[in-house]
């Protein structure tokens, strides 16, 4: 899977034995949390059998690859009366930092690793990402389909900054918008606060308060006078709006930082291989048995701490 810069362009190329009908090759750019970025377009014919399609910069100035996260690209063509799809994935992924933030830090090491800075930084941020049991990608305008849980709260698998819209069992009969940012009269779920996390959050849960239309759909609180709302387990509930961090905190780009230059140099050869104690005159090595609960660098780990969801460790 090719890996992407956020707000970069990336061409994908069709090859074919031969031109389809009509020379037309369609493309519907899809993210993994289930929303269409773009199309369907048609892509262009570079020669016989051989189409691209390029994701750019539009005319907003906005880029179609704006979104991190894995993409999947449809091309669906017709060969004889038969209709084809074949599909190809791109992971775009957002800097923890630049080559030119890194360089300018470590102008050592500019003339030997500026050609390969992308390549371990990939790896940081992989370790990093790892490491805090998170990734700290932004996701605008997508959305999730959950089941409820039976609890006031729902955990979501990732971050959510804004809620647009909540909508229950879409698509069936009893489909309901329970929440719409635009709508006033439909502001009843929020975001639960946590510390850290700025403006970001793993839970949403329905406001304190009721409404008229909620009285028979919820049972009431005890001794209480508001209903106790709940996400029901058996229904879904679609939650759209803008998810994962709107920027990438200071402490994890200073963890990549130090990270990437312990790469750079091998500063973290013995570390990466558990090792925390070498004895040179009698050539032994003493291993750390949770050497998996760290980066690698002291300093990163704690820099990383308000950011770590859980610890690695390694189970026998």
């Amino acid at each position: 899977m090719d890996e992407v810069k956020l707000n970069t362009s990336k061409t994908l190329t069709l090859t074919l034995p031969s031109d389809p009908t009509s020379n037309l090759v369609n493309v519907s750019l899809y993210h993994e949390l289930g929303s269409l970025v773009s199309g369907p377009t048609a892509a262009t014919r570079s020669s016989a059998g051989v189409y691209t399609i390029t994701y750019g910069q539009q005319g907003s100035g906005i880029y179609v690859l704006n979104s991190s996260g894995r993409h999947r690209a449809e091309f669906t063509y017709t060969i004889s009366g038969t209709s084809y799809t074949q599909s190809q994935y791109i992971n775009v992924y957002t800097p923890y930092i630049t080559s030119a933030e890194f360089f300018a830090n470590h102008a050592e090491l500019s003339s030997t690793f500026t050609a390969s800075f992308d390549k371990y930084e990939r790896r940081a941020r992989n370790i990093i990402n790892t490491y805090c049991g998170q990734s700290f990608d932004y996701l605008p305008n997508k959305y999730l389909i959950l089941d409820g849980t039976g609890n006031e709260t729902l955990h979501l698998p990732v971050p959510i900054t804004t809620i647009n819209k909540v909508t229950v069992n879409i698509g069936d009969d009893d489909e309901q918008i329970i929440h719409d940012a635009a709508d006033a009269t439909l502001n009843n779920i929020e975001k639960v606060r946590q510390p850290f996390n700025f403006d970001t959050t793993y839970f949403i849960r329905y406001r304190n308060r009721s409404t008229e239309r909620d009285y028979d759909r919820y049972p009431y609180r005890d001794g209480g006078a508001f209903p106790k709302r709940k996400f029901n387990p058996k229904s879904d509930y679609k939650i759209e709006g803008d998810f994962g961090w709107r920027f990438v905190p200071t402490e994890v780009e200073q963890a990549a930082d130090l990270i990437i230059a312990d790469l750079m140099n091998d500063d973290s050869e013995y570390r990466r291989h558990g090792i925390y104690n070498v004895d040179m005159d009698a050539v032994s090595f003493s291993m750390k048995s949770s050497f998996y609960e760290s980066t690698g660098n002291i300093e990163a780990d704690v820099l990383l701490m308000d950011y770590t969801m859980f610890v690695m460790d390694y189970v026998v």
